[in-house]
C-alpha cells in the first residue's frame, strides 16, 4: 500500500459489534460531523486525471482526493445505478436489497444507513439527478428533503439545488447530504469549450455532443439505434476515439461543479465535514466490444469505481493516502458508520455483507476478502455475447479475490461458462486464461458458490413488472429505444 499518513496511527478503531461504540469515540469528536456523499454516473476512474488520463478531467477532485484516502480497487455491486445505490446506501448485495433492476424497490426489511443517522439526530438532503430514482424506488427513506430532477439537471443546476437545499437546515445539527451527478451518462453532451479543447483537431460528426440534451431529449444520436452502437458498433475507429473524449470532456464540465458545491458545504458546515466520494458504476467504451453503456456484463470497464473519504482535521483518523486491495460500495456503510463513532443498530448489522475500511485509513493492508458483481438487467438480450437465460439467475456472476478475477456464465455449457483473469498482470480483461485444472480456480468457484447460496432461489425467477412511467424513463435514460 502507498502511503503518506499525516495521521498518527493510534486513531480510535471501533468494534462494531460491541455496544457503546459511540461513548467510545465521543471525546474525539466524530459524533457531530456532517457527511457529504457526492456519487458520479456513470464515472469511470481510469477517466480521471490523477489517475492518469491524458487530460486534465477532474483538477479539482484530484486535489481534494489527495486531502484523504483513495481506494485504488472498488468495484460496484451491479453496473446499474438503482441496485449500486441501494448497496451504497444500505450495505447490502442485491439479494438482501431486492433491488435487481433499475425500477426495483428497496425492500422493506433493509434499513438504510440515512434512517439510521436520521434516527441519530442527523438532518438529511439528498439532491438526485437521475429521474430513475423517484421516492417510489425506497432511496429517499430516511431523507427530510429528497429533490429528484424531473428534467435534465446538468452538473451546475444539481450544485445550485444542493445549496439551496443546504440553506433550509440548522447549521448547528449536523448534516447527512448526499448529491448525485448523471454526468457522464448518455448522452455526452460537454461544455463545447471543453469538448474542442479535450478534442481540438477533430471536425466530424458530433463535433460537441453524443445526443441531444436539449428537449426533446435524446440519449444516442437520432439516426444511430442505441442496439446497433452499443452491441454491433458501425463507427470508425476515429469516430469512436472522440466519443470517448466526449465522455472525458463530461468529466471535465463536471468538476468545476463539484467544487462549487464542495466549498459551499465547507462554508456552510464548517471544518467538521467529512466527504465520500463515488460512482454508482463505470461505463463500457469499446472493451469487449460493447460500447457507451454499461450493466450487460461485469468486466471491470463498467464495474470499476472511483471511493475517496476525505476526514476533517479534528478527526482521529484525519490523514491522506492510497488504500490497496479490492473493495466494493457494501463496504461505505460500515466504514461511515465507524468514522463517525456511531453504533450501528441491531436492525441493521444483521443486513451487512460489507466491511469497515478503517484498518486501512490507519496505515494497515487490508485483509484479503472477496468482492462479488452481478450484471444488470439486459434490455437487448438477444445481442449480449456467452449470456443463455436473461432471468435474475442467468446473470453473469463475478467473484474478485487478491489479484484474480473469475465470471461465471450459469446455464452455459462447462466450457463456455467460466472467465478467468489475472487482475494485476492484465488489468483489461483481455486473456483469459481458465482451464479446468487452474491452481485458482477452485479457490474462487468455492467463494463464488457461498455468495449465491446466500440466495432466495424464488428472486432468482421472479417476472418484474415495470410501469408506463418507469418505460419512459428508461427511454429517457437510453436504456431502451
Amino acid at each position: 500500500m502507498q502511503r503518506r499518513f499525516r495521521a498518527p496511527l493510534t486513531i480510535c478503531l471501533l468494534p462494531l459489534a460491541i455496544s457503546g461504540v459511540q461513548t467510545a469515540c465521543s471525546a474525539a469528536g466524530p459524533g457531530r460531523t456532517s457527511v457529504l456523499l457526492v456519487t458520479v454516473d456513470t464515472l469511470r476512474p481510469d477517466y480521471m486525471s490523477m489517475n492518469g488520463y491524458d487530460r486534465s478531467t477532474t483538477p479539482f477532485v484530484d486535489a481534494l482526493i489527495a486531502q484523504g484516502y483513495y481506494f485504488e480497487h472498488a468495484v460496484t455491486t451491479v453496473p446499474r445505478t438503482t441496485p449500486a445505490l441501494a448497496s451504497l446506501l444500505t450495505g447490502a448485495y442485491p439479494h438482501t436489497t431486492d433491488v435487481r433492476t433499475l425500477t426495483d424497490t428497496l425492500s422493506s426489511r433493509v434499513v438504510s444507513v440515512t434512517e439510521v443517522l436520521r434516527a441519530a439526530g442527523y438532518q438529511t438532503l439528498a439532491v438526485i439527478t437521475n429521474h430513475i430514482l423517484p421516492r417510489a424506488r425506497g432511496l429517499a427513506r430516511g431523507f427530510d428533503i429528497y429533490d429528484m430532477a424531473t428534467d435534465a439537471r446538468n452538473a451546475r443546476l444539481t450544485t445550485e439545488a444542493a445549496l439551496r437545499g443546504l440553506e433550509r437546515f440548522d447549521s448547528a445539527a449536523p448534516i447527512f447530504a448526499w448529491v448525485h451527478y448523471i454526468d457522464p451518462h448518455v448522452p455526452y453532451y460537454p461544455d463545447p469549450v471543453v469538448a474542442g479543447a479535450f478534442d481540438p483537431e477533430y471536425r466530424g460528426p458530433y463535433r460537441f455532443n453524443f445526443g441531444n440534451m436539449v428537449p426533446p431529449r435524446h440519449p444516442f444520436p437520432r439516426e444511430l439505434a442505441k442496439s446497433t452502437v452499443t452491441h454491433r458498433n458501425p463507427l470508425s475507429e476515429a469516430l469512436n476515439r472522440h466519443v470517448r473524449r466526449l465522455y472525458a470532456a463530461e468529466i471535465g464540465t463536471l468538476d468545476p461543479a463539484i467544487e462549487h458545491l464542495v466549498t459551499g458545504f465547507r462554508d456552510t458546515v464548517g471544518d467538521d465535514l467529512l466527504i465520500i466520494f463515488s460512482a454508482d458504476h463505470g461505463e463500457s467504451l469499446g472493451e469487449h466490444d460493447f460500447y457507451f453503456d454499461h450493466g450487460d456484463y461485469v468486466y471491470n470497464a463498467s464495474a470499476r469505481i472511483p471511493l475517496a473519504m476525505v476526514l476533517p482535521r479534528s478527526h482521529p483518523a484525519h490523514g491522506s493516502g492510497r488504500c490497496a486491495g479490492w473493495v466494493s460500495l457494501v463496504d461505505v456503510v460500515p466504514t461511515l458508520m465507524e468514522l463517525l463513532g456511531r453504533e450501528i443498530p441491531l436492525r441493521m448489522r444483521s443486513q451487512l455483507e460489507g466491511r469497515s475500511l478503517v484498518d486501512c485509513l490507519a496505515g494497515h493492508p487490508l485483509p484479503v476478502k472477496p468482492v462479488f458483481i452481478e450484471s444488470g438487467h439486459a434490455y437487448f438480450p438477444e445481442l449480449v455475447s456467452r449470456r443463455v437465460r436473461f432471468d435474475v439467475a442467468g446473470r453473469f456472476r463475478a467473484v474478485i479475490r487478491g489479484d484474480w478475477k473469475l465470471i461465471w456464465t450459469p446455464f452455459q455449457s462447462e466450457g463456455l461458462a467460466w472467465e478467468l483473469f489475472n487482475l494485476r498482470d492484465d488489468p483489461q480483461e483481455t486473456r483469459d486464461v481458465y482451464a479446468p485444472d487452474h491452481p485458482e480456480l477452485s479457490r474462487l468457484r468455492a467463494a463464488l458458490d457461498d455468495w449465491i447460496s446466500r440466495q432466495d432461489p424464488a428472486d432468482l425467477v421472479a417476472p418484474r413488472a415495470i410501469s408506463d412511467e418507469d418505460r419512459r424513463a428508461l427511454g429517457a435514460l437510453g436504456y431502451t429505444e
